[in-house]
């Protein structure tokens, strides 16, 4: 299928503007949004929720839900920082589309990593500029296309602040809206060789508390009990849960125990992070962690552990199929070639496939390093990303519901 004269004059405009992209892009880059960075947050929210509303998008903010207290291994995250939502829907007909990114990123705000630059090959690299505020720029210049246009598609934006940090606040909220949507598209970066993203494994949180009797390591080591040799036995067991071939994985760390070496310690603690290919594995591992635990109350050791599916595993259904396989039809009219992948790595997608949209993911910009402090992308995939992705909603939106 030819691209039409509407979508020719959406990539034309588009990639004319790549300078404009990578220049708001470098706007987002210069606000640091890790840690739950409450002012950067607030103000690339109120950018972005500018230009959604110069598309005549309501605005909805859902304040953050609580995080479970023990999912945090280090202080001065902040991760109370609402969800956006963005509805453009009233007076358009079709399918109504939703579309997700998250503004927050994994860096440190106070750190040297704070702006984009040129790496000398023709990269930019910066804090989030791949994961995803390049991703955000795609989505956002993808929608302004389409009204430029004047493709009346429905669609609505969510945007998390707490993606990074499991989504925990803004997991029901995400789920409510999914709910309402026949598809929905999410701008994770795109895969190395610029593929679709089309299944995920799922991902759970567990932490491994040992407790024992604390005691002076010289004078009294017989009347202690050590928590971290509790702990260690703890960390073996699970360590021994993973199975890489069959995609379940337990990864341990970070993990605290004692304060001293001259002190027989009596507490001692391991975060961990599962991952699964598809429910009944999930509920598999969290059996098996959740049996890791011994001991009553006043036992010395005993082991108790916590843990949380927050995200459930990302099938490639037949309509995610069909879904990506259109999306591969629009990137061959434009002259790309872009494969379905599967990928051991989670986002939003996972929670809003299963609240019941087929879902499309790694619909954002080519490029690297992501969470590293030389993250970099490639300036030319903002037009040609974002070309793909306004072609692929008008013609999502002439569909069926």
């Amino acid at each position: 299928m030819a691209l039409s004269t509407i979508e020719r004059s959406m990539r034309d405009a588009l990639h004319a503007a790549q300078a404009d992209m990578v220049r708001r892009v470098e706007q987002m880059v210069a606000m640091p949004t890790g840690f739950g960075h409450t002012e950067g947050l607030d103000a690339l929210r109120e950018l972005l929720r500018a230009r959604l509303v110069a598309l005549g998008a309501s605005i909805e903010l859902v304040p953050a839900d609580p995080r479970p207290t023990w999912v945090d291994h280090a202080p001065g995250l902040d991760a109370r920082a609402p969800t956006l939502i963005a509805r453009r829907t009233d007076g358009c007909s079709g399918p109504h589309l939703l579309l997700c990114a998250h503004i927050d990123t994994v860096h440190d705000p106070r750190g040297p990593f704070q702006a984009l630059q040129p790496r000398g090959d023709g990269a930019l690299v910066g804090p989030g500029c791949v994961d995803m505020k390049g991703g955000v720029e795609v989505m956002l210049s993808a929608l302004e296309a389409l009204e430029r246009a004047g493709v009346r598609a429905a669609w609505t934006v969510l945007l998390v602040s707490d993606e990074e940090s499991g989504s925990f606040g803004s997991a029901a909220a995400i789920a409510r809206e999914a709910a309402k949507y026949h598809r929905a598209f999410v701008v994770e970066p795109a895969t190395p060789k610029g593929d679709l993203v089309v299944q995920r494994s799922g991902s759970g949180q567990f932490v491994i508390e040992a407790f024992g009797r604390a005691a002076h390591a010289g004078r009294d080591f017989a009347s202690g009990v050590s928590a971290v040799q509790a702990l260690a036995k703890a960390v073996l067991a699970a360590g021994a849960l993973a199975d890489a071939g069959k995609g379940h994985i337990v990864n341990i760390g970070p993990l605290q125990g004692g304060v001293a070496t001259n002190i027989v310690p009596d507490a001692a603690r391991a975060w961990g992070n599962m991952r699964f290919p598809d429910e009944a594995a999930g509920r598999a591992l969290c059996e098996s962690i959740a049996a890791l635990a011994s001991g009553g109350e006043r036992d010395v050791p005993r082991v108790r552990v916590q843990h949380v599916l927050n995200r459930p595993a990302k099938p490639c259904t037949d309509a995610v199929r069909a879904l990506g396989e259109r999306a591969q039809a629009v990137a061959a009219d434009l002259g790309l070639q872009v494969g379905l992948a599967s990928t051991g790595g989670v986002s939003d997608a996972n929670m809003i496939q299963h609240a019941g949209p087929p879902t499309l993911d790694g619909l954002g910009v080519r490029g690297g390093n992501l969470h590293r402090d030389d993250e970099f992308m490639w300036p030319d995939s903002l037009p040609e990303r974002a070309s793909l992705l306004a072609i692929l909603l008008a013609r999502e939106s002439a569909l069926p519901a």
